[in-house]
C-alpha cells in the first residue's frame, strides 16, 4: 500500500508539473524545483551538522551523478511540455531496460537470458509507442527516452557511490542540480516570469516529490525490492488516467499496447536480473529516495536504495 501511495504521489506531482510547464518556461520550473530540493536537504538532512554534507571522497563521481540527475529531470520536464503525460510516463519507464543494457559493459554484471528477453520485449513496446515508420517519427518522443537514458547513467553512478553517506550524496545531487539549473535559468531567455502563486506551486512540486520518495523508502523497508519494483509500472496506469481525466488526452491503442509491452518487459527484467538491477524502481519522478532522517544505509545497499524514475 505504501508503494502504491508513493506512485500516486509521483503521478500527482507529474500532473502538477505538466500544468506548470504548459504555461511557464521549463527553465523556470526546473530552477524552482532544484531550489526547493536543496533547501529541504539542507534543512532536514543537515540540521544537526551541515558541514558533514560536504565530506566526500568521490567528488568527481558526485558531480557526474548530479549532472546526470539534472539532465534526467530537465529533459523529463521538457517532455511533459511537449507530449501527453501517459506517453512521457511510459517512455521514461524504460530506465530499467536501459540499465540492463548498461550493467554489463559499465559494471561488469552478468545479465541473464530472461533479462535480455525482457529488454527486447520492452524495446518492442517502445517501437510500437513511437511508431515503426522513421519517416513519421515525432522527434519529441526522443526527449523522454533521453531522460530515461540519463537516469540509467544516474543509477549506475549511484551504485558506484554506495560507500558514501546517503545525506552527502543527496546534498551533492541537489547542489550540482541547482548550479546547472541556475545556468539554464540565466542562459535561456524567457518572455514571462512566474507569478508568486506559480513559484509556490513549483515549490510544491519539489516537496511532493521528496514526500513520495520518503514513502517509497518506507515501502522498501517493509517489502522486498523484487516484489515491489514491478508495481512501479502502476504509475503508467495512473498517468493514462490522469492524462485522460485532467488533460483530456486521448488514449490511443498503440500507446496502450506499447505501455503493456514495456511493463511486461520491465517485470521480466526485474524478476530475472541480478539483485542490483532490482534496486532501480520504475517511478517516473526523478530524485533521490533517501531517508532525510539519515536512518537508512548508504546509497545502493538498501533494496530500493537507487534513485527512482
Amino acid at each position: 500500500m505504501l508503494f502504491v501511495i508513493s506512485s500516486l504521489v509521483f503521478v500527482a506531482t507529474d500532473s502538477l508539473t505538466k500544468t506548470l510547464v504548459s504555461n511557464l518556461p521549463v527553465a523556470d520550473v526546473v530552477f524552482g524545483r532544484h531550489v526547493t530540493y536543496l533547501a529541504a536537504v539542507v534543512i532536514f538532512a543537515g540540521r544537526r551538522n551541515p558541514r558533514r554534507l560536504l565530506s566526500t571522497a568521490r567528488l568527481g563521481t558526485q558531480i557526474a551523478r548530479g549532472l546526470a540527475n539534472f539532465g534526467a529531470t530537465a529533459s523529463f520536464f521538457l517532455a511533459l511540455s511537449l507530449l501527453p503525460l501517459a506517453e512521457v510516463s511510459t517512455l521514461a519507464s524504460t530506465t530499467p531496460l536501459i540499465v540492463v543494457a548498461l550493467a554489463g559493459p559499465m559494471l561488469g554484471e552478468r545479465i541473464t537470458r530472461f533479462a535480455v528477453l525482457g529488454a527486447i520485449v520492452g524495446f518492442g513496446g517502445v517501437l510500437v509507442l513511437i511508431g515503426l515508420d522513421p519517416g513519421h517519427l515525432n522527434p519529441a518522443m526522443l526527449v523522454p527516452l533521453g531522460s530515461a537514458g540519463s537516469y540509467a547513467i544516474f543509477s549506475m553512478l549511484t551504485r558506484e557511490l554506495r560507500s558514501e553517506r546517503p545525506e552527502v550524496t543527496l546534498f551533492y545531487s541537489g547542489l550540482v542540480g541547482l548550479i546547472a539549473s541556475s545556468i539554464l535559468f540565466v542562459a535561456v531567455p524567457t518572455t514571462t516570469a512566474p507569478l508568486p502563486w506559480q513559484w509556490a506551486a513549483i515549490g510544491v512540486v519539489g516537496l511532493s516529490a521528496l514526500t513520495g520518495h520518503r514513502i517509497l523508502v518506507a515501502a522498501y523497508h517493509w517489502g522486498r525490492a523484487s516484489d515491489l519494483a514491478p508495481l512501479g509500472y502502476l504509475s503508467v496506469l495512473w498517468s493514462f488516467l490522469s492524462g485522460a481525466i485532467l488533460f483530456r488526452e486521448p488514449v490511443e491503442p498503440r500507446a496502450v499496447a506499447g505501455a503493456l509491452a514495456i511493463a511486461f518487459g520491465g517485470v521480466v527484467t526485474f524478476r530475472a536480473g541480478p539483485a542490483d538491477l532490482e534496486q532501480t524502481p520504475s517511478s517516473v519522478d526523478y530524485g533521490d529516495p533517501i531517508d532525510l532522517d539519515g536512518n537508512d544505509p548508504p546509497v545502493g545497499t538498501q533494496s530500493g536504495g537507487s534513485p527512482s524514475g
